[in-house]
């Protein structure tokens, strides 16, 4: 654990930086350091039996009084999280054997004020329970709840936590009040589902999430045949119950009233649930298969078209492919197709603007992310995609706005802490990035441990960011892990960028100078960006035009960092022409030019401009 980490522990927020407690009861403790270093020994082996020697071992050593102080340590911790009849419910004694920290323990976002009530208006839509015999409609499930969590996005003011958060509960048996706490939502919502003969029995309780008092409960049933309409109309009176009880009223939204069969909505959800998981060589391939099946049944269901599209573009970012090209191409055709079908889906749209970022089209792209919030406002996915746009033509100001309330809103989703920690980097907080790509790594991100170790060599930790990435390889994604099994390679390329050993650099550069010019290799932010780390402005910004990666705006975003070598890019003779043949002019004409560019005499009509850093 690192010494910076903030977690909830129970009902209670730790903050270890501070040395500060503060319970369910609204009292704060300032806690002794060294009181707070048997918490954090215990935190580091969570729910595990810490034996009383240890713990004066690392805390106190051979210093005399150590077992007094150690029982005085317990009791003023168990004091700080809550003297009533569950205080051992955080830390319990183990007879003749320690200390066992007991309380569930979440991380919790540094960028989150935790001292703030959630707004009044607020809910998270937990994963339903499968409580069939057979235990086989977990897909139904998570299908469910995420079509609760699209309806509930559509009622006015209703702050509606994003799905990975939310599902980051599923399985575990965890107090609704701790929950509630650690998503900073007001309400929660809970379901079941079990077959009842040949009909679905679907529960759904209204939980509010201070107290853990119900406040609703609702059993709908429906046949088996037809799922799509079935679930879709448990949504939509789910969502229509919560407006009644919360009084609030719905946003006006089409119901496409699609007629999908039972089978190719089945396909459907497993497609989509393992497109969600990201990483895994087979995860998101199989993926594919389960949503060209869906399509292959239902052609016109613009949802599994959308999905398609998607798991086809991200494709090559998280799965070793020859055929990363073939998959470009058939997510292009499966968003034409779907948008075809509908103009106005937020997720076709969505992959339209990466696909026109992919071709450097940022004007077209982020008028196309604009369209999907226009129609999908209270939508995580929405913000991030406008705020994504944003940090691609370097106004990092404006995307920060839209990833605070992404990161509200779905604070343990750990893809978009390492998006904001890059916006924290442009804005000169290397600090406050460093946490960001920590804390986006501790939540199964793993590209995210290149930031961290860039940071920290950066501080002239060179030594521990190197250990650091020993460490954690094999939590990287399955492209970057492939390409660092070697030790012989993994230990070149660290040198190279974090060592900034000479003889390395050069090895790794001619490696990816290769790669760059074989058209037949796969595109991918690691290999991008490994220019920008050798500080190889020519050839970061050739390889962007010549091998685009599916994350590219994210990619580019680095351009506008406070860093030497980005702004060695930008002040490169390559730049200007970089510039013209992009859209970039255009997009910075429409919604506001960097800080870095300045338009000649101030007129943002005119296509001429100044760099200025």
């Amino acid at each position: 654990m690192n010494d910076f980490r903030r977690v909830k522990i129970g009902l209670a927020n730790v903050d270890f930086g501070a040395s500060l407690i503060s319970n369910d009861q609204g009292s704060n403790f300032s806690i002794e350091p060294k009181v707070m270093k048997v918490l954090h020994a215990l935190s580091n082996k969570h729910g595990e039996v810490v034996s009383r020697n240890d713990l004066i071992d690392s805390v106190w050593g051979n210093a005399g009084g150590a077992d007094e102080g150690l029982t005085r340590a317990i009791s003023l911790l168990r004091k700080a999280f809550g003297n009533g009849p569950d205080c051992k419910h955080y830390i319990q004694t183990i007879p003749k054997r320690g200390y066992r920290l007991k309380a569930p323990m979440i991380d919790v976002c540094d960028e989150v004020d935790l001292a703030v009530s959630p707004s009044t208006l607020s809910i998270a839509v937990l994963p339903f329970i499968d409580m069939s015999d057979k235990q086989n409609f977990d897909y139904l499930c998570d299908g469910l709840s995420e079509e609760i969590i699209n309806q509930l996005t559509h009622l006015a003011g209703l702050k509606v936590s994003g799905r990975t958060s939310s599902f980051s509960f599923k399985g575990k048996n965890q107090d609704i009040r701790e929950i509630a706490q650690a998503l900073s939502v007001a309400y929660v919502l809970e379901g079941s589902l079990r077959k009842d003969g040949d009909q679905l029995c679907i529960t759904v309780q209204l939980i509010e999430g201070r107290s853990g008092f119900h406040i609703s409960s609702d059993t709908y049933k429906g046949e088996c045949t037809e799922l799509f309409s079935f679930q879709e109309g448990i949504a939509v009176l789910v969502a229509n119950e919560i407006s009644k009880t919360l009084n609030i009223t719905a946003i006006e939204k089409i119901n496409k009233q699609q007629n999908i069969s039972t089978e190719a909505y089945k396909l459907f959800l497993r497609g989509k649930q393992l497109t969600h998981r990201l990483n895994g060589q087979n995860t998101i391939p199989t993926g594919i298969d389960y949503l060209q099946r869906a399509v292959a049944i239902e052609p016109h269901f613009v949802d599994a078209l959308s999905w398609l599209a998607l798991a086809h573009f991200i494709l090559p970012e998280f799965s070793k492919t020859e055929l990363w090209a073939e998959h470009i191409d058939k997510s292009w055709l499966a968003v034409e197709q779907a948008l075809t079908l509908d103009p106005d889906s937020s997720v076709a749209l969505l992959v339209k603007a990466m696909h026109l970022t992919h071709r450097l089209k940022f004007d077209a792209a982020l008028e196309t992310y604009q369209r999907a919030l226009e129609l999908d406002p209270n939508n995580v996915e929405t913000m991030a995609g406008m705020g994504l746009g944003l940090m691609a033509i370097g106004l990092y100001p404006q995307a920060k706005g839209y990833f605070e309330q992404v990161i509200e809103r779905d604070p343990l989703c750990a893809i978009w802490h390492t998006t904001y920690g890059g916006i924290l980097l442009a804005a000169g907080d290397f600090n406050g990035a460093e946490k960001s790509f920590l804390r986006s790594f501790n939540l199964g991100f793993g590209a995210a441990a290149f930031g961290v170790s860039q940071l920290m060599a950066s501080r002239g930790k060179v030594p521990q960011a190197i250990a650091f990435m020993q460490e954690h390889c094999h939590a990287l994604g399955p492209v970057e892990a492939a390409e660092l099994h070697s030790p012989v390679v993994r230990k070149l390329v660290l040198n190279a960028y974090l060592k900034q050993a000479p003889v390395a650099r050069a090895i790794v550069n001619y490696a990816l100078r290769r790669r760059l010019s074989d058209d037949a290799a796969q595109p991918t932010a690691a290999c991008l960006i490994g220019f920008l780390f050798l500080n190889k402005p020519a050839l970061f910004l050739n390889s962007i035009l010549k091998k685009p990666n599916p994350y590219l705006g994210y990619t580019i975003a680095r351009i506008w960092e406070p860093t030497v070598a980005s702004k060695n890019v930008r002040m490169h003779a390559d730049f200007v022409e970089f510039i013209e043949q992009t859209t970039l002019v255009s997009a910075w004409k429409k919604y506001g030019w960097p800080e870095q560019i300045k338009p000649d005499n101030g007129n943002n009509l005119v296509s001429t401009f100044s760099i200025i850093g």
